[in-house]
């Protein structure tokens, strides 16, 4: 399997995530390739998943979860995410849930009641709701891991702990330096893009990502 990502393949493999997320069978929905400007301009919980392949440069505004001001290179992924959060309110009894817009937890799952009259035996709940993008998978992402490969294992170069080399098809880290000279594996141990991207960016995929990301790759 081809376990490191070159720059020649970063579009393709991006596009590759976003159509494959479909099959996952999770809660992403893949929504398409758009523009920045025609990402929806009016989001809401009930596109919580919806994913987008955002297919110019853009920089994100206060709809994102990464705040305003952040820049993304074209073919980054945009999912929707609900943020909303919800408190138990104390009923006077006169209260007409469905008016107040009161929600009740149903299965696991907040859903508007359809009560008219308070009934003393549920919990009800008010929402301040929150629906913000969020980048989902970037071309940063991908560089982060591709920086981090110092290139095919060259016996001519020395290399210092942390250096990440191909060898014979594979991706390995120095534990130590390495002073120009033969390969010896002793000195360094398998690592993989998911170690890479989860070292480089902790927070920025998804297993699920990850696994289309390497699905790809095999």
């Amino acid at each position: 399997m081809a376990n490191f990502v070159s720059n020649d393949n970063m579009t393709a493999l991006m596009n590759g995530i976003a159509t494959k997320f479909n099959s996952l069978g999770g809660a992403w929905k893949f929504r398409g390739s758009v523009t920045f400007a025609n990402l929806p301009s009016t989001i809401t919980p009930a596109m919580a998943g919806y994913l987008y392949n955002v297919t110019n440069d853009f920089t994100t505004d206060a709809r994102f979860i990464e705040g305003a001001g952040k820049k993304y290179k074209a073919g980054t992924n945009v999912a929707v995410a609900d943020l909303t959060t919800y408190s138990a309110v104390t009923p006077v009894g006169s209260e007409n849930p469905t008016t107040e817009g009161w929600y009740e937890l149903v299965n696991g799952k907040y859903v508007l009641s359809a009560d008219t009259v308070v009934d003393s035996e549920k919990t009800y709940y008010s929402a301040v709701v929150d629906v913000k993008f969020d980048v989902a998978g970037s071309f940063e992402d991908l560089e982060n891991v591709y920086d981090m490969i110092a290139g095919t294992f060259d016996s001519t170069q020395p290399y210092t702990a942390g250096d990440v080399v191909i060898y014979e098809g594979a991706l390995y880290k120095f534990n130590t330096d390495h002073a120009a000279g033969a390969w010896d594996s002793t000195e360094v141990d398998s690592t993989t893009v998911t170690a890479l991207v989860t070292a480089a960016e902790p927070d920025s995929l998804t297993t699920a990502q990850i696994n289309a990301l390497l699905a790809l790759l095999d």
